[in-house]
């Protein structure tokens, strides 16, 4: 047979299936009694092919790395550098660094004054002179960095204002403009809503070094990548895990926060590596850029099209999966779309946080576990430029304790169960906290804080950890991912009050905030119900009652009576 015949033979006998499968599209559609099995598809097709393989290690590995990366960088874009009052004419006499500032500064404790120098700058005895303001601006200290968005912009003394107010407007309006992210995936998928999220990153990242000077444009630059951040790193896991088999998804979901804390280590290495803001930036639009071009590899998920009544654009996905991984569809898929789409029907509105007390409360006390993480960990890193040690070196150190506290973590949440297993991470994270403002008043500073920070971080990676698994786990099946939505959305907010604790003058103040913090975080989640081994809620009516049959002081986790332990 000639090529050509082959070709069109091809070409009908594709077209000759895509006829037969809408044909059983709608017959299904007429049929009532269809069976879920979407598994079975997955692994007919190869659920560990390499379709997702290199899903995801570009979307699911790169992309969390980059991700977390974007995020703090920003934040060490906006250290301030020691500094004091540059003053004119050191450059006619030869004298050290150090004894200018001791002629021209006045003492502020163990260290110069910060906004102040002396006024008779050409009189024999400075230090007789009164303190004033600083006239001609500012020296700024760049052992660490050679330019920060506050060296450059001057936002210290008198002026530091525009810096706690980028921090926070960016991060109320990032949380406002999510739900417009939420929406894009809800109403048009999540390929698009992951091109929009990779594009934003480049686009913000390059406005923000082009409108420092320009408050409002550098706060929206910055806002728009506040919104995307979450609802990048959702889409990609939620499609990777919808195109992996059940056996894989635990070990999927632990690559990716993984990959979390890599992205918080690069972070630092990045910045210490360039010193200066302008170049974090464009290094980091430069790897989304990247990420943008192997777009063609992220695909439409196929049970969000079946959702959508798209059948037809379900089964092109699924096929499309099937010939990568050198297999074929089988013929009952259609059948398996059209469950899917039941399946979704069921799912309720905001409203139904609020359709019990158990609901409710369950949702008040995981929004005050999210909170205090976000606080805890972002405050760390903004605390990391002032305390007299490499601050690149310090995000590092607590992007590194993140990687084994998911396992340390998981081991206690099997043991003991998920509520002590939280109560303790965020206890412990309150007593580091506090041991650290006790060694911060005793003069203690250099390497023992950032040992601190980075156990802090160790436990605070592990309330947040948990916080995401009992969420699952407390939520019926109809509110999870409203749920986990209005929680992350709530703990947004509180997030931006980073700035106003982590930049205080006095250092030791934040670690005391962040200390009550997580210790009224421990009482509090410790009323959660202990979800390990209990049957998941399905409803709401199931979850107005989850939990309620157990003792407070219960330890060891018992398994339901539906599911005894055999």
């Amino acid at each position: 047979m000639s090529s050509s015949s082959t070709i069109v033979s091809g070409s009908l006998s594709v077209g000759q299936q895509e006829l037969e499968e809408n044909e059983e599209i709608s017959k299904n559609r007429r049929n009532p009694k269809v069976a879920l099995a979407f598994e079975e598809v997955l692994d007919s097709i190869g659920s560990r092919g390499k379709f997702q393989t290199r899903l995801n290690i570009v979307f699911n590995c790169f992309g969390p790395c980059f991700n977390m990366m974007s995020v703090n960088v920003f934040f060490l874009a906006m250290q301030t550098p020691d500094h004091w009052c540059h003053v004119p004419g050191r450059e006619h006499v030869n004298v050290s660094l150090e004894e200018w500032k001791n002629f021209t500064i006045p003492r502020a404790g163990n260290s110069f004054s910060k906004c102040l120098m002396y006024n008779q700058s050409d009189a024999v005895n400075w230090s007789s002179a009164a303190p004033i303001k600083c006239q001609h601006g500012w020296d700024y200290d760049e052992t660490w960095f050679s330019l920060t968005v506050p060296s450059q912009m001057n936002w210290v003394c008198d002026n530091q204002q525009p810096a706690k107010d980028v921090l926070f407007y960016a991060q109320n309006i990032g949380v406002a403009m999510s739900l417009l992210f939420g929406y894009i995936g809800d109403m048009y998928g999540r390929r698009p809503l992951q091109l929009f999220c990779l594009v934003t990153h480049v686009i913000s990242r390059l406005l923000l070094v082009l409108t420092p000077d320009i408050l409002v444009l550098f706060i929206l630059a910055e806002s728009i990548v506040s919104a995307a951040a979450g609802p990048m790193l959702e889409s990609t896991l939620s499609v990777g895990l919808e195109l992996a088999d059940i056996r894989h998804r635990t070990t999927l979901n632990y690559i990716s926060s993984c990959c979390l804390g890599v992205g918080f280590m690069a972070a630092g290495f990045l910045s210490w590596l360039l010193r200066n803001w302008n170049y974090f930036m464009y290094c980091t639009a430069a790897l989304f850029f990247t990420l943008i071009l192997f777009s063609r590899w992220f695909p439409e998920s196929p049970r969000w099209l079946a959702c959508r009544g798209r059948e037809e654009d379900a089964l092109r996905q699924l096929r499309r999966i099937a010939v990568t991984n050198g297999g074929q569809l089988p013929p009952f898929p259609p059948r398996v779309m059209r469950t899917v789409a039941k399946a979704q029907r069921d799912r309720k509105g905001f409203l139904s946080l609020f359709s019990s007390w158990n609901v409710f409360k369950n949702t008040v006390l995981l929004i005050t576990a999210r909170s205090a993480h976000l606080l805890t960990q972002f405050s760390l890193v903004l605390l990391a430029g002032g305390v007299g040690v490499n601050p690149f070196l310090t995000v590092v150190a607590q992007g590194a304790v993140q990687l084994p506290s998911g396992s340390v973590v998981h081991v206690c949440a099997a043991r003991f169960g998920r509520r002590w297993t939280a109560v303790g991470c965020a206890l412990l994270a309150g007593v580091t906290c506090a041991a650290t403002f006790c060694m911060l008043r005793a003069g203690i500073i250099g390497l023992a804080i950032t040992v601190m920070a980075a156990i802090t971080q160790f436990f605070t990676t592990g309330t947040i950890t948990m916080a995401n698994l009992q969420s699952v786990e407390v939520h019926p099946t109809c509110l999870r991912q409203i749920a986990a939505c209005v929680e992350w959305a709530v703990a947004g907010v509180v997030m931006s009050a980073v700035p106003y604790v982590a930049l205080m003058s006095d250092r030791r103040t934040p670690y005391a905030i962040i200390a009550a913090l997580n210790l009224g975080t421990a009482f509090a989640i410790s009323f959660l119900p202990e979800s390990a081994l209990q049957r998941l809620p399905e409803s709401l009516q199931d979850a107005a009652v989850f939990g309620k049959d157990q003792k407070y002081w219960s330890w060891k986790p018992k398994p339901a009576l539906q599911y005894p332990m055999k």
